[in-house]
């Protein structure tokens, strides 16, 4: 399998966990097309989803599985090792929930970075606020959860909250989204530095 990805992808980094997770990582050869620091569709991306949007993940009977739920859904069923997924029926919502909160957390964390860089008489405010917002509500959420999420044993939704958390630091490091949720930044210190997530944390 041939997997397209950029390093600071939050995305890429949910299928690189999973990877670990399932014991499929030497399965798996990655294309990072973010060499130059900048995030570039190459026409093998392009063909490999239509969309030009990273994660993509090439079969080798030439299939393609996009979109990093999906992908990691994929992995998931060729495990060879462990399951992303509880089996308990409560508990594997839960995870997807989580999962759902913290991706649409993150794309409105990916949304104020393309805002931002926009020229400045271009940038719209309201557009910010209303994504900010987004921001501040997942992590209120998260931080009321905090208590449930896992420290030892990580399915989906700890992996996405992880991902999520990162990619807000990365991009908006003044803002110092963890110092509002107290709960959510006991949680990530104790668990952030264990081999799942140090070994998958993108190179800044």
């Amino acid at each position: 399998m041939k997997l397209y990805y950029a390093n600071l992808s939050p995305y890429t980094r949910k299928v690189m966990a999973t990877a670990i997770i399932t014991g499929l990582t030497d399965k798996i050869e990655t294309i990072d097309l973010m060499t130059d620091g900048k995030f570039t569709p190459t026409p093998e991306l392009k063909k490999a989803n239509p969309l030009g949007k990273i994660p993509a993940l090439l079969l080798a009977n030439g299939e393609t599985v996009v979109d990093s739920p999906v992908i990691c859904e994929y992995l998931n069923t060729k495990s060879v090792k462990g399951s992303i997924y509880p089996k308990e029926e409560q508990a594997y919502f839960f995870q997807r929930k989580l999962e759902a909160l913290a991706d649409g957390c993150t794309d409105a964390t990916l949304l104020r970075r393309y805002e931002s860089v926009r020229p400045p008489e271009l940038q719209s405010a309201e557009w910010d606020a209303k994504q900010k917002e987004k921001m501040t509500l997942s992590f209120q959420y998260f931080d009321s959860v905090a208590s449930k999420l896992g420290t030892s044993e990580f399915f989906i939704g700890e992996i996405s909250v992880v991902a999520m958390i990162d990619y807000a630091d990365i991009r908006f490091p003044q803002e110092n989204w963890l110092s509002t949720a107290p709960n959510l930044k006991k949680w990530y210190d104790q668990v952030s530095k264990l081999p799942l997530f140090s070994e998958t944390a993108p190179k800044k």
